[in-house]
């Protein structure tokens, strides 16, 4: 007897029982596809900051410090 309503049971919830699974797999592969996504953005943000970094000091080196010695006036002093 216990037989007879576990099998129409399973046989009752097999359409939901597939539902579940189907869902169960799409959010197994949004839940992948977020985390490449993630892994991209890391990346990115990683690649963003290194160029950043190297671009600051390329600028830097590249900067000319034109400073021209300034002349004083007749008693010295520099003019304001």
């Amino acid at each position: 007897m216990w037989e007879l309503n576990h099998n129409n049971c399973l046989v009752s919830h097999a359409p939901l029982l597939a539902q579940m699974r189907a869902e169960l797999a799409s959010i197994g592969e949004k839940e992948r596809i977020l985390k490449e996504r993630r892994a991209d953005r890391e990346a990115y943000r990683y690649l963003l900051e290194a160029h950043r970094l190297t671009a600051r000091e390329c600028f830097f080196d590249e900067l000319p410090l034109n400073v021209a010695p300034q002349e004083g006036g007749e008693d010295g002093q520099l003019a304001a």
